[in-house]
């Protein structure tokens, strides 16, 4: 990767998306990192990276910045329909991708940006923002070690009031609404999340059957963008999941994820993970012993039933520049990047985001992997 005055130097492509103010943030916060220059069509968004990140130069074309400056690696946050040419653009320069999800808009789009990727040689990440902190790795680890058992079941459960409700700004909705540009709805935009954890814990996903919908008291959408999906899930292991996922959440999710195994139930709600299990195995370090009524609000009975609770909130921990020192540490030390941010498993996550839409438009299960990604 190139450098400059032992600082790395990164590109920003795609201004529109909210998440790249907190991305780029977390960049420069980095030690021997710097912005050197933003591209985007909006003049407006030009001039807020600018102040932002005492930007010298700012482009309307991407193509224009990334032949003119000497980067190492860009940060792309542009609408997801446009990411396949953008990151093409990037690897014919032989430019490293740092980009925020979904991978794609669809898994064309994807497919093109894993054969950029490849062909290239370049490192690409696509950032699945809540995998990075130390309790999703740590109920990782426990998944694998068994500590509850086979998983038969995993549940999860995201989304929140809608865009313009939540507060994204109308160069971000503006395209969040448009189903081209997006890929969809709140399934693409939210439960992607889901899924990624999903996939990086349990493995590969074999049939998909969806339903989606509109709650139709928001007179702005699009009759073809979801804000209601539900999906379930059938992994090549056996295990099921089941995913909901909607914009029109009234308070707070009262679950964001569950993992129900043969042996145990882990659970991630409120920003607190517990973990029930019967098993003699010790308990994960870090974690607390509670009271066996803590996860479930009533005792089960089982005398060897333990429940231990993380001491940190999985929605705080570590986040704050964590996933921006994980791609620099795979571009300057060769650190493998995280199995949920690879492009295999982000490809993977987009097919099944697919095979949603898929079986909500037929009216039937859908089987995987799909058998024509163009």
């Amino acid at each position: 990767m190139g450098t400059h005055d032992d600082k790395a130097k990164f590109g920003v492509i795609g201004l529109t998306s909210d998440h790249v103010w907190g991305m780029g943030d977390g960049l420069v916060q980095l030690p021997g990192v710097r912005i050197v220059a933003a591209a985007d069509e909006t003049a407006e968004l030009r001039d807020r990276a600018a102040r932002q990140w005492g930007l010298e130069r700012t482009y309307a074309s991407h193509t224009e910045m990334l032949e003119r400056e000497d980067l190492g690696a860009v940060l792309v946050c542009c609408d997801n329909a446009s990411k396949p040419g953008v990151v093409e653009a990037a690897a014919r320069h032989g430019v490293h991708v740092y980009q925020d999800k979904p991978m794609s808009s669809t898994l064309a789009g994807a497919d093109r940006i894993l054969q950029a990727a490849k062909s290239s040689g370049i490192t690409l990440m696509v950032a699945y923002h809540s995998a990075f902190n130390p309790i999703y790795d740590q109920v990782k680890q426990a998944i694998t070690d068994q500590a509850i058992g086979t998983v038969y079941l995993a549940r999860g459960s995201v989304g929140h009031e809608g865009p313009v409700e939540f507060g994204c700004s109308p160069h971000f909705y503006s395209w969040l609404f448009d189903a081209e540009k997006n890929g969809g709805g709140t399934f693409v935009d939210e439960a992607c999340y889901v899924v990624d954890e999903f996939v990086d814990y349990l493995g590969s996903v074999v049939e998909v059957s969806a339903f989606t919908a509109q709650i139709g008291h928001r007179d702005y959408l699009p009759k073809n963008v979801e804000d209601n999906a539900v999906a379930i899930l059938r992994f090549a292991s056996g295990a099921l999941g089941v995913i909901d996922s909607k914009w029109g959440q009234v308070g707070p999710a009262p679950v964001r994820t569950s993992y129900h195994g043969t042996e145990g139930t882990i659970v991630n709600s409120r920003g607190t993970t517990e973990l029930a299990t019967i098993r003699a195995a010790a308990p994960l370090a870090g974690w607390a012993s509670c009271d066996q009524t803590a996860l479930s609000g009533h005792g089960t009975g089982n005398p060897d039933l333990r429940v231990f609770r993380a001491t940190a909130n999985p929605a705080e921990a570590g986040r704050r520049g964590a996933e921006q020192r994980r791609f620099i540490q795979a571009l300057v030390e060769g650190t493998p990047l995280p199995h949920a941010s690879t492009p295999l498993v982000a490809r993977h996550v987009q097919e099944i985001v697919d095979a949603v839409y898929v079986s909500a438009a037929s009216g039937r299960a859908v089987s995987l992997p799909l058998k024509d990604s163009a």
